[in-house]
């Protein structure tokens, strides 16, 4: 493109404009389907519901079976530091387990407290 010449630069762009208008044209349309094949992440706020679903299935995991509780507070540790997650995968293995170990107690204190069988009737 001549530039020093005022009058060669306006000849230039007259002549080239479809050119460039057909060039931005397409580097538009090359930008639109990059950012369509890219969007946006993903959110990263957390969610009550997040934490809280998961919490009352570990919950109700740890009542219904103590040792499959603590397997699943001892999985879901595990993988948050394996995969460095952050800080509600912590708190969320340590309340299952913690869960699981009250149970498990709470079941072989039951159990120790029944009747006792001597293997004597009286």
């Amino acid at each position: 493109m001549p530039y020093k010449d005022l009058e060669r630069k306006k000849e230039w762009e007259r002549i080239h404009r479809a050119e460039r208008l057909a060039r931005r044209r397409e580097l538009r349309g090359i930008a639109a389907a990059q950012q369509a094949t890219r969007p946006d992440a993903t959110r990263t706020e957390h969610s009550v519901a997040g934490f809280l679903i998961p919490l009352a299935a570990g919950g109700a995991l740890a009542a219904y079976n103590p040792k499959l509780g603590m397997v699943a507070g001892g999985a879901t540790l595990t993988i948050a530091a394996i995969f460095k997650k952050g800080w509600a995968w912590w708190a969320l293995g340590l309340v299952i387990l913690a869960l699981a170990l009250f149970f498990y107690w709470n079941k072989q204190n039951a159990e120790g407290l029944g009747p006792r069988k001597t293997g004597e009737d009286i």
